[in-house]
């Protein structure tokens, strides 16, 4: 991705892409070009993730 930001199409346990053309990627965050190819990605497992609470600058603290 060269600057700008994603915008979400559909959420899927599975996608396959068909490239035409070679395309820039990372690998293992090493830049390469990958030649045309059919690429397979697939949700195998999911990792429960932690948080920090974010805090509210509206609201005054009681310590405070």
């Amino acid at each position: 991705q060269v600057g700008g930001h994603g915008e979400r199409l559909h959420q899927c346990r599975e996608v396959t892409l068909l490239t035409y053309k070679s395309i820039p990627m990372q690998v293992d965050g090493e830049p390469c070009r990958l030649a045309p190819s059919l690429i397979r990605i697939s949700l195998r497992n999911q990792a429960n993730m932690v948080q920090k609470s974010k805090r509210r600058t509206s609201m005054p603290l009681l310590n405070e």
